[in-house]
């Protein structure tokens, strides 16, 4: 009796684990957003985000998961409605010497990371705050535009 019954607890208590993973995700977006894309140019990917309207009183945008990197996002200051994320795709030359002063300058490349939630290639995840909880939006039929 006492192993059926550990067994049945394990998988009863798995089943509401598994749920929480994607607790967060939301159906419906935290404003309305236009066609999100991003380009490609020496080393450094954008990705850009227009918003049509949005309640930045309520909610704050915070980080976007793409192609296996995360980066945070921020108000385009070109344009008012735009929100950008820049991603390093490239490895920059590092400087090596003996004297660390002279290695001052080297940039650290940008590490891949998993998102909290599983993404096709197509796809970004927006992490967002809104009345100070973290919640999550896909966004889907992401574009590169030249």
């Amino acid at each position: 009796m006492k192993p059926a019954y550990l067994f049945f607890s394990i998988i009863f208590l798995s089943m509401f684990t598994n749920c929480r993973s994607h607790k967060d995700l939301q159906e419906t977006p935290p404003a309305q957003f236009q066609q999100a894309y991003y380009t490609s140019d020496k080393g450094q990917m954008t990705f850009y985000l227009p918003v049509t309207t949005i309640q930045k009183n309520r909610v704050e945008l915070k980080n976007i998961y793409f192609k296996g990197l995360k980066s945070p996002v921020v108000h385009d200051e070109d344009e008012e409605n735009r929100y950008t994320a820049i991603f390093d795709v490239k490895q920059s030359d590092f400087v090596m010497s003996s004297d660390p002063k002279e290695e001052y300058g080297n940039k650290m490349p940008q590490r891949p990371v998993d998102s909290p939630i599983k993404i096709e290639k197509d796809q970004a995840l927006l992490e967002y705050q809104e009345s100070g909880e973290t919640k999550y939006y896909l966004i889907d039929d992401i574009e590169e535009r030249k």
